[in-house]
């Protein structure tokens, strides 16, 4: 790989199955863009809040693409409260 990006998706991980609450075109794009880029050379770190305890930090869905989950608020959120606590990890 020639170097390394990263993308941070908010309201839905891209693991989250398209139709199912949130999740939907946005993951698509964001999987799709990121297994393009990483064909091309460019590994991909897709950030994402944990909204399971038991999901691993660091899922590889593809050669070069990865998701990285990281804690932000405790519990279901709702997608207008999560700008709140993710202003908190800085």
């Amino acid at each position: 790989m020639n170097g390394r990006i990263a993308t941070l998706m908010v309201h839905t991980s891209p693991l989250d199955q398209p139709g199912i609450g949130d999740a939907g075109g946005m993951n698509i794009y964001v999987v799709e863009s990121a297994q393009r880029m990483a064909a091309m050379g460019v590994a991909v770190d897709i950030f994402t809040r944990r909204t399971n305890v038991d999901q691993p930090e660091i899922v590889e869905i593809s050669k070069g693409v990865r998701v990285r989950h990281f804690d932000c608020g405790h519990g279901a959120l709702t997608k207008e409260q999560l700008p709140a606590h993710i202003m908190g990890l800085s």
